[in-house]
């Protein structure tokens, strides 16, 4: 190197400098007293935090909170799975709810406030349909990016399958009525054909039901398929698949676990999984939510719903829990079967009993006025509905008129004597039928004393009058009986639901108050089908029946379906309604619709084969910690879920684009 260059470097490096270079900064402290330190080192604080905040106001003023993968949604509900299988899911809420989110349809149904109120059909298994001009074929072709939870493809075979197997009588699926006169073919590896012997405008609608893995069922035969293990156990194509379940030590389901389904052909939730407890009632589901065992119950009834999330003003509200209110296109009736009460069959005794009944106060004392009275079968937002048809409005006084031509009014003693009389007479001749029977069957001479006599006539006289007395109700000051001595009396059933209990409550004392001797059968949930509506083994059933958004009354009051599976609750047989119903059913004109709809619901006005009373409000109650919950209208319960691929608890920052 160059003296001369090693002597300018030199020089420069020794020439004094404003500043102390970094190598000096280690002697600064030397220099400065205590509180120059001490001002320095709070300046360095200053500095630092006040970076900081730029720095962190500058990140969230660039970014935004949004959904992050991951979370446990645990729900209430109330009831127990037996069948999480679509072909019989209909017949339980539980089965309807797990089985809505483990299988997919052809289409599937979403939220109506963007279409006017009514349910919008989007094709989910399907890609695209065509219909022919005469409105009797479907051609629907399947997505072939469809595969089971177990990772096998998803094809046409699966849905010829399903549909077969709901037309065969001997599995017994309550949708049957549903596709009784269709024929289903396959057309191709991912594609089928639908076709009907008539025109029916909401068909597509009946094709939501949840597709089965025809490799699973095959080798299940049809009597077989409500016993299988599968029905808890199943393999679906929708967004979340089985993962486990637990029992308690009686065999009853205590937690019912979902997992996100990784072979799910649209975009994941953002949850990772779902699990589900069982309780026995409405209030042990309430006191799991307080007690935060789970974060929402799937119904709430309105005296718990008030009792957790009070009826007050938006600021003086539990900041904890979301009350979510809808209604249901959902009646509830009291259906009149005829053929197990004959009293039912006269015109006027239904006239009379419909015009007992004050469906405002049911409202009141039943749901807390929590949903609308109602008249008709078809509710004010469907096809046809028309308010200036006249059903029978309440006129307690005139309903005593109606029932004073045929039933004389009795006062209480006289309807225990009646009763009593008729009661002895019964068993008088049991007891004689008894004592001929014993005396053929054996050669054992008996006698018996005239004490012994005495004291067991004493005896049965004891047990009939307190049975008859256990019979009356306090609250009734007359009974009415006919020329033939018998008494006015009729059966209410119902499930034993808080609500139905209530309302039938309500119906009773208003029946009474016209002279009817009530008894009111309380049948549990699980058992109601099985029990009640298998047989139509009821008078009068105080019970619902879900309309959905585009109404098709046929499975509910066309004749045919007056046997189980079908629906129609009143046995109702009128052959004009019959027809407007099938003419509706072969329409594609909405206009011609409603001007049948209109005629079919002056014919029932006229028959009274049940008396309509109100629509509920569905109460769906979620911890706050649940984000992402839209829902503005819902046409089942099921419903709730419809937006559920959006539900989250965690949460990230993002930067904004």
């Amino acid at each position: 190197m160059p003296s001369s260059n090693f002597d300018q470097k030199l020089i420069k490096k020794n020439q004094p400098t404003l500043a102390p270079n970094w190598s000096q900064f280690r002697y600064l402290g030397n220099f400065l007293t205590k509180i120059e330190k001490r001002i320095i080192g709070i300046a360095l604080v200053v500095l630092v935090l006040t970076t900081i905040s730029w720095g962190l106001a500058w990140f969230f003023k660039n970014s935004a909170v949004v959904p992050a993968d991951g979370g446990d949604y645990i729900e209430a509900l109330v009831g127990q799975p037996k069948h999480v299988n679509p072909l019989f899911a209909p017949a339980n809420d539980v089965d309807a709810d797990l089985a809505s989110l483990i299988y997919s349809g052809l289409f599937s149904a979403k939220d109506g406030s963007a279409s006017g109120g009514k349910q919008k059909l989007m094709p989910d298994l399907a890609s695209d349909y065509t219909v022919s001009a005469d409105g009797k074929i479907y051609d629907i072709n399947l997505r072939k990016d469809a595969k089971w939870s177990d990772g096998k493809p998803l094809s046409s075979d699966d849905v010829v399958y399903t549909f077969k197997t709901i037309q065969d009588p001997e599995v017994g699926s309550p949708l049957i009525a549903a596709f009784q006169s269709v024929d289903i073919e396959q057309t191709g590896d991912y594609s089928v054909r639908f076709t009907l012997k008539e025109p029916f405008a909401p068909f597509l609608s009946s094709l939501t039901v949840g597709i089965l893995p025809q490799h699973i069922w095959t080798d299940v035969p049809p009597s077989g398929i409500r016993l299988a293990k599968t029905n808890l156990q199943p393999v679906g194509s929708g967004p979340w698949k089985f993962s486990k379940l637990t029992k308690d030590s009686v065999g009853n389901i205590q937690n019912y676990s979902l997992d996100r389904n990784d072979a799910y052909y649209r975009n994941f939730p953002h949850l990772k999984t779902l699990t589900f407890k069982f309780y026995t009632d409405y209030t042990q589901a309430a006191s799991a939510l307080k007690s935060q065992d789970v974060m929402a119950v799937s119904f709430m009834p309105n005296d718990l719903a008030n009792k957790i999330v009070p009826n007050k003003s938006l600021q003086d509200r539990p900041k904890n829990f979301q009350l979510y209110k809808f209604e249901l296109p959902q009646y509830t009736a009291i259906f009149f079967n005829q053929e197990s009460a004959p009293i039912l069959k006269d015109n006027d005794m239904r006239l009379a009993l419909n015009l007992a009944i004050n469906k405002t106060n049911i409202l009141a004392q039943a749901l807390d006025n929590e949903g609308e009275t109602v008249d008709s079968p078809i509710l004010k937002d469907g096809i046809g509905y028309n308010p200036k048809i006249v059903f029978p409005a309440f006129d307690a006084e005139k309903a005593n008129q109606i029932l004073d031509k045929n039933w004389t009014r009795i006062q209480p003693e006289d309807f225990f004597k009646t009763e009593y009389d008729a009661a002895l007479k019964i068993r008088q001749q049991q007891t004689s039928d008894f004592r001929l029977q014993t005396s053929a069957t054996t050669t054992k001479q008996t006698s018996t004393t005239p004490e012994q006599l005495a004291a067991e006539t004493e005896q049965i006289a004891k047990e009939i009058s307190d049975s008859v007395r256990q019979d009356m109700s306090a609250e009734q000051s007359f009974y009415r009986k006919n020329k033939n001595n018998e008494i006015l009396a009729i059966t209410i059933t119902t499930a034993d639901s808080q609500q139905y209990q209530q309302a039938a409550q309500s119906i009773a004392a208003m029946w009474r108050a016209i002279g009817v001797k009530i008894k009111i059968q309380i049948v549990n949930n699980g058992q109601i089908n099985r029990d009640i509506l298998r047989d139509r083994n009821y008078q009068a059933l105080l019970y619902g029946e879900i309309a959905g958004s585009d109404p098709d009354p046929y499975p509910f009051w066309h004749s045919s379906q007056i046997s189980y599976p079908g629906l129609n609750l009143a046995l109702f047989i009128n052959r004009a309604a019959d027809k407007l119903l099938e003419d509706a059913r072969a329409t594609t004109t909405e206009q011609i619709r409603a001007d049948l709809y209109e005629k079919f619901q002056q014919i029932v006005a006229k028959e009274i084969p049940a008396i309509f009373i109100y629509t509920p409000t569905y109460n769906f109650l979620a911890s706050t910690e649940i984000k992402g919950v839209s829902l503005n209208k819902i046409f089942s319960p099921t419903d709730r879920f419809n937006n559920l691929g959006d539900w989250y608890i965690k949460t990230k920052r993002q930067w904004k684009l």
